[in-house]
């Protein structure tokens, strides 16, 4: 049954990347157009689209005759869109990375970036991929839980839970309340995130160094299965009870722009989700406040948000770009740290400056209850810290389709009635072996 929905997935998705390459106009024949086509997830993002709007133009002021074209992903990550492209011979000329850099760079698909482009903006050098630089670093990125403070407080909770357990109780207590307890959909690659938090604050070591390889490593060299893993199941176990019993009716139909919409018009009091969500307060007018939370821990840690931003991850120049078109992929995304754009960026993300050169510090908006999630997730990362989770290197990042399908596809099975832990287990494995194998 799995397979079978991957197929109409894989179809539909194809299609749809017929449909970009035919909208986007940017066929081989054009290889020789002053055009620089380059990607971007906007969605229903308006924060992102205003970034975009402003990159676009910073370039096209600085290279007179030259249009940058976008290519919208929405909602997608990338994967099947790039693998489509690559097989085309018709990959854009700047890409969104996401988790797919060492795909790429195995791929012979990105162009490397050398230090001094990194020492101009002030940016720490990521660490080097097979000795290697390739992509921006845009800023830096949490995920943790956004919650309605007003509803959790009709709960009688005004501060974040310690602990799971916790964390499941206020949960229930909002439910009794007759409120909508947690902003859940399943249809999209948002359904994996609850999943995702408990494995990166779960199974990972918070301390990393070379005598303590990440969880990822040891599961690659065949050390540690998710099915003899005692922590894997207890998350599996956990998550079948979240789905249980705050899941919505529906909640397999609805995707990303559905739980935007349900907690942005504040009738959900419990959103795990990005700290990208901040960049749309603005633009959505919400008018309730917003606190971020750590994610409680199952297994005795302190609650903590995930940070992702360590691995190489943001935009990288392709192979496509060749001749003039080489160095314009290069001003494209020099052009990323004008202070005006980089502080747009940091707006639509709700992230914070990596750019240490760049006179911008972190998101700004004119709208209070925006300003006010800012200051809040800034205010939570210095008195909880991060964890990058498996985000420590590229090394450590669980194979792409395993990052967002996999996982995803383990939560639809348990809203589509699966208990059976062993079976949920059994898929974490079997599509990491499988996506191994095709590395």
């Amino acid at each position: 049954m799995r397979r079978a929905r991957n197929t109409v997935a894989r179809v539909l998705w194809g299609a749809a990347v017929a449909g970009l390459a035919l909208a986007a106009g940017c066929g081989k024949d054009e290889a020789n157009e002053k055009v620089l086509r380059v990607t971007r997830n906007i969605g229903g993002r308006e924060g992102f689209r205003v970034h975009f709007e402003a990159w676009k133009a910073a370039f096209e002021r600085g290279n007179p005759g030259w249009r940058v074209e976008l290519i919208d992903l929405g909602n997608q990550n990338g994967d099947e869109f790039y693998k489509a492209r690559i097989a085309t011979g018709d990959l854009p000329e700047v890409v969104m990375t996401w988790q797919l850099t060492p795909m790429l760079v195995r791929g012979g698909h990105l162009v490397p970036l050398d230090r001094a482009y990194y020492e101009k903006f002030g940016i720490a050098l990521p660490r080097p991929y097979r000795g290697r630089w390739y992509t921006t670093q845009g800023g830096v990125q949490v995920q943790g839980i956004a919650v309605n403070k007003a509803l959790w407080a009709d709960a009688g909770i005004t501060s974040p839970p310690q602990t799971w357990d916790e964390f499941i109780a206020g949960l229930a207590k909002l439910k009794a309340r007759g409120h909508r307890p947690l902003v859940y959909g399943g249809r999209e690659w948002s359904a994996f995130q609850p999943l995702f938090y408990a494995i990166a604050t779960n199974m990972y070591d918070r301390e990393h160094g070379p005598d303590k390889p990440s969880w990822t490593i040891r599961r690659n060299r065949g050390e540690v299965r998710f099915a003899t893993d005692p922590t894997a199941r207890r998350i599996v176990e956990k998550m079948i009870h979240l789905l249980e019993s705050f899941a919505e009716k529906g909640a397999a139909s609805d995707g990303y722009n559905e739980e935007q919409r349900v907690f942005y018009g504040g009738r959900g009091a419990t959103w795990m989700m990005g700290c990208w969500i901040a960049g749309d307060v603005e633009s959505n007018k919400v008018d309730f406040e917003i606190d971020y939370w750590p994610i409680p821990s199952m297994t005795g840690g302190k609650p903590v948000l995930i940070t992702c931003s360590n691995p190489q991850s943001g935009w990288a120049m392709t192979t496509s770009a060749t001749g003039e078109k080489r160095a314009k992929a290069r001003a494209m995304l020099e052009a990323f740290y004008q202070p005006e754009v980089y502080q747009l960026f940091l707006n639509g993300e709700g992230q914070f400056a990596a750019a240490s050169k760049v006179p911008v510090r972190g998101p700004q908006s004119a709208w209070k209850p925006a300003q006010a999630l800012f200051d809040n997730i800034q205010r939570t990362m210095d008195e909880y810290g991060t964890t990058p989770g498996f985000h420590i290197a590229l090394d450590d990042i669980p194979p792409p389709i395993f990052f967002g399908n996999t996982m995803k596809a383990v939560m639809q099975e348990i809203l589509a009635g699966t208990r059976d832990v062993d079976k949920l287990l059994k898929m974490l494995d079997d599509d990491w072996d499988s996506a191994l194998k095709g590395m």
